[in-house]
């Protein structure tokens, strides 16, 4: 299983959520969990995304994505969850 972790940031409007779903849906991923917070007017969100396929293309879901941040003006990154979860220890 591949394990994402999806951030976006920038200025808040209607139906930002439902965009990034929509692409993770369309790449063929699951969410596993989301928060997300409205700052001043700036959205804030991360979002923890499951593929049960490990050789699911993620170049799809960064396509996809790079869509979503030109149509929403969003600053949207994507992480590999064992890559951020190297050498911290748990509690």
């Amino acid at each position: 299983m591949t394990e994402l972790l999806i951030t976006a940031v920038g200025r808040d409007r209607p139906g930002l959520v439902s965009e990034i779903s929509e692409a993770v849906f369309d790449a063929g991923g699951n969410i596993e969990d989301m928060d997300q917070v409205v700052m001043r007017n700036i959205f804030v969100m991360s979002m923890l995304v499951s593929f049960s396929n490990p050789r699911t293309p993620i170049r799809k879901l960064e396509r996809l994505l790079r869509r979503k941040e030109k149509k929403t003006g969003l600053k949207i990154s994507i992480y590999r969850v064992g890559s951020l979860l190297k050498g911290v220890k748990e509690s």
